[in-house]
């Protein structure tokens, strides 16, 4: 086997076991009965998962020592959140699968061009940040985000182009699309559909309206 490939299958409860391979680069936990994430010091590593495991909280993921690591996966495990994340070099980062509620620690993730948390149970987007300038996709399929007025919190990513907010409730709301649109005039898909120039058009008026409208009201009450 190569020692920059390693493929894991076997059952494990934790990674002490693992044998020293300085120059791996790609290893994969899945599918086992691990519960934590200490004790992972692979210094070349630049993909690793550990998809359907048992780990309910990520701790000890040294970003001085992953200074390599790219894409991380924990799918299908218990987080309730992504505290423990804070690995700058990281560029995907999927955590479907989980019982993720809010987003926190992600600041430093300047890297990160994609955050993928469908079948979680995020009902806020509150936790990203302008500093988060590189990312671009955001999967929210299937979680509790309700309120319109949250997808204005994802304004401050510079670069975001696709948003995928299916089977979330706010979806099942009147004008869903142009709304989300008028929130976030760089992006380019919503969910399976990318926007046409006669959506951004649409939006384009609304938001005009609605400022004219504003700018009015704070007129009329300096009165």
């Amino acid at each position: 086997m190569s020692q920059s490939h390693l493929l894991v299958v076997a059952e494990m409860r934790t990674k002490n076991s693992l044998p020293d391979f300085p120059y791996l680069q790609v290893a994969s936990f899945n599918n086992n009965n691990i519960t934590d994430t200490e004790g992972i010091s692979l210094p070349l590593l630049e993909y690793l998962s550990l998809s359907y495991n048992k780990i309910n909280r990520v701790t000890g993921l040294n970003a001085s020592v992953l200074s390599n690591l790219h894409t991380l996966e924990l799918r299908g495990n218990g987080l309730t959140n992504t505290d423990g994340l804070a690995i700058p070099t990281l560029k995907n980062l999927f955590l479907a699968e989980n019982f993720i509620t809010e987003i926190t620690g992600l600041e430093v993730l300047t890297h990160l061009t994609t955050l993928h948390l469908r079948d979680n149970l995020v009902q806020s987007l509150s936790g990203y940040s302008a500093n988060m300038k590189s990312l671009q996709y955001v999967n929210l399929r299937n979680n509790k985000v309700s309120d319109l007025m949250e997808v204005d919190k994802l304004s401050c990513l510079p670069r975001i182009r696709a948003l995928i907010l299916s089977e979330c409730p706010l979806a099942e709301q009147e004008e869903y699309r142009i709304e989300v649109l008028i929130c976030l005039r760089r992006l380019e898909r919503l969910d399976k559909f990318e926007y046409t120039e006669e959506d951004r058009r649409e939006a384009e008026d609304l938001y005009e309206q609605r400022q004219e409208r504003e700018i009015t009201s704070e007129n009329a009450a300096g009165y």
